[in-house]
């Protein structure tokens, strides 16, 4: 007999003895000790008899109970809760944590249990006689077992081990296959060997997925690269955003086991990179001495989530053969508040903004109901930059990636607004030195070529095979206006010392009467003149299924998987950058979804 079995038959046996007890103290209550052999718990008052039948030996991930009741009247009552009730006012006083029972199409009254610990069962019948009957279950398990994968390099292959772990289970079954395979249904699993709790393998070059089962069929599945990643050199990468996230806080292993799905998930598409959120709002989903913790994984900015979740997704990406880029937005502080006491305390954000030095206070600006850093403030291109330096630094990153979100759109008064103040103050030194001074859209796209020529510096320095790119929105005439984004593309794909990619976000089908997918992207084709700049494609996998610019997005099955064809067919894009994971999840029955992913097979 297994130990757990052991330990669960001494467990229900207190039980029973203490619950015996309990009822003999109540003259309206009995329990029957004299239980049957199946552990089956009774109790009864007058004519009223109930029992629980249920199976207490196997582990399950729901636990079907069903109950036997023997009345002279109907039932009036009959509900469960999820406790040890001793008095059954429980039932009327805490309602809301109280499930009523019904009989089902057979006429037998059963319900599910979806947790370990006591449960309560209370039934009352139109005779008013009463009974309350507690029993105890310890063999639910919804929580997955734990499968470790080390590896040691042998002359031509690799001497592989797995484990798993179990928190309830003795015998955990695994099994691998060669290549990615997400999910445990997939139809490989049925064709693969299973082995229990431990196996040494002899493996050659490539990737595999490992998968442990535990006896209540709960599964924990990795992914891993063995060797070089010797795939096609085409980029081919997956947005995961801050918003696929949670606000609430995790804990390290809730972070781990969501990292493993996305990537495992991601690996399985047979893509080769992610590009994931790590600083958003002037926060850090890593440990840094610039900017405080991040709201999306401790629950509250500046809180300490006691682990690190970036050194947890390197080692994860790193492990299934993905590149991983740190995404970053410089400027942006808030998207819906201009109060800085709303940022924690260690946000340099509210620092400059609330301690005795008047002179930095405009390194934050306030605009159209946000919060942004000062791009013309040296000190705030310091402060990004030395942000960016500690992210290369610490961890194993392969690049530094910025979106589009870069000056805001100003409007008819862009020579007037937001950062106006420091450009008269430039213009008037310029005159002063007697020298020629930029307009202020020039002075403005200065502003951010000189950031960006600092991080690809910064980079380089530390790790000259890190990357560094960049994905500005596609639409190429608002990029170039003088009152909005001064994003100077045409620079960054011109001349070295900028950027190693750009990557514009082309988010429209050849329907649209303004930017075709097929001609903007000719147009930054044409641009990218710099042969060690490359030029990705970003990916509007969001808006498969939505009826928008015409039909294509609506009706078109092969609207997404064209462009990556079109694209190909230039024979002058590196690759491509789909927006975004959870609408690849959330979206993938869509047709248009699962033709485009088979380009990537």
């Amino acid at each position: 007999m297994k130990k757990s079995q052991i330990k669960r038959i001494l467990s229900f046996c207190v039980v029973t003895i203490l619950t015996a007890m309990f009822f003999l103290g109540d003259n309206r209550v009995q329990a029957d000790a004299a239980l049957q052999a199946k552990k089956v718990p009774q109790a009864k008052s007058g004519s009223l008899h109930i029992s629980a039948d249920y199976d207490a030996e196997t582990f399950t991930q729901s636990l079907e109970v069903t109950l036997s009741v023997e009345s002279s009247s109907e039932l009036t009552t009959l509900m469960y809760a999820y406790a040890r009730v001793a008095k059954t006012t429980y039932f009327t006083k805490y309602t809301d944590y109280c499930f009523e029972i019904e009989q089902n199409a057979d006429g037998a009254y059963t319900f599910s249990i979806e947790q370990n610990g006591y449960v309560s069962v209370f039934a009352v019948n139109e005779a008013g006689e009463e009974v309350l009957l507690v029993f105890n279950v310890d063999n639910v398990d919804k929580e997955s077992p734990v499968v470790t994968v080390t590896s040691q390099k042998t002359k031509d292959s690799y001497m592989v081990t797995m484990r798993a772990e179990d928190n309830l289970c003795d015998n955990i079954s695994l099994q691998y296959v060669e290549g990615a395979y997400a999910s445990p249904s997939d139809s490989v699993w049925a064709k693969a060997e299973v082995f229990t709790n431990e196996k040494e393998l002899l493996l050659s070059e490539g990737k595999y997925t490992f998968m442990a089962t535990d006896e209540a069929g709960n599964t924990h599945i990795i992914i891993r690269r063995f060797g070089e990643n010797k795939e096609t050199q085409e980029f081919r990468a997956v947005w995961i955003t801050y918003l696929e996230f949670k606000t609430t806080g995790y804990t390290k292993k809730e972070f781990q086991a969501e990292i493993e799905t996305m990537f495992n998930e991601i690996s399985a598409m047979n893509m080769n990179a992610v590009v994931v959120h790590v600083r958003p709002f002037s926060d850090a989903m890593y440990s840094s001495s610039y900017f405080p913790w991040s709201r999306y994984i401790s629950g509250t900015q500046g809180k300490n989530p006691g682990f690190d979740p970036l050194e947890i997704m390197v080692e994860e990406a790193h492990a299934r053969g993905l590149e991983i880029h740190a995404w970053l937005n410089p400027y942006r502080i808030t998207s819906s508040s201009t109060d800085v006491n709303d940022l924690s305390k260690d946000n340099p954000a509210r620092i400059y903004r609330t301690d005795s030095n008047k002179n930095n206070d405009r390194n934050v600006l306030t605009y159209d109901g946000k919060l942004y850093y000062n791009p013309a403030s040296k000190e705030v291109q310091t402060l990004i930059i030395n942000g960016i330096r500690e992210i290369v630094e610490n961890y194993d990153v392969d690049g530094i990636h910025f979106d589009d979100y870069f000056y805001p759109t100003l409007g008819k008064n862009f020579t007037s607004n937001f950062d106006a103040p420091e450009y008269e103050t430039y213009k008037k030194e310029q005159i002063a030195k007697g020298k020629s001074y930029l307009s202020i859209a020039d002075w403005r796209r200065e502003n951010v070529n000189s950031l960006v020529r600092g991080v690809y510096a910064a980079v380089k320095e530390i790790n000259p095979d890190a990357v560094f790119g960049i994905s500005p929105g596609g639409f190429m005439d608002a990029l170039k206006a003088d009152d909005k984004y001064y994003v100077d593309f045409e620079t960054w794909l011109g001349h070295d010392g900028y950027i190693d990619y750009l990557c514009p976000q082309l988010y429209w089908s050849n329907d649209h009467t303004v930017y075709p997918y097929n001609n903007i992207l000719k147009r930054f084709i044409d641009a990218a003149v710099n042969p060690d700049v490359k030029l990705y494609v970003g990916i509007a996998a969001y808006k498969a299924g939505i009826k928008t610019e015409g039909n294509a997005w609506y009706q078109d099955a092969n609207v997404l998987r064209n462009m990556i064809q079109y694209a190909r067919n230039t024979k002058q894009v590196d690759g491509f950058i789909l927006y975004s994971y959870r609408y690849l999840i959330s979206k993938r029955n869509y047709t248009s979804i699962k033709n485009m992913l088979k380009e990537f097979q």
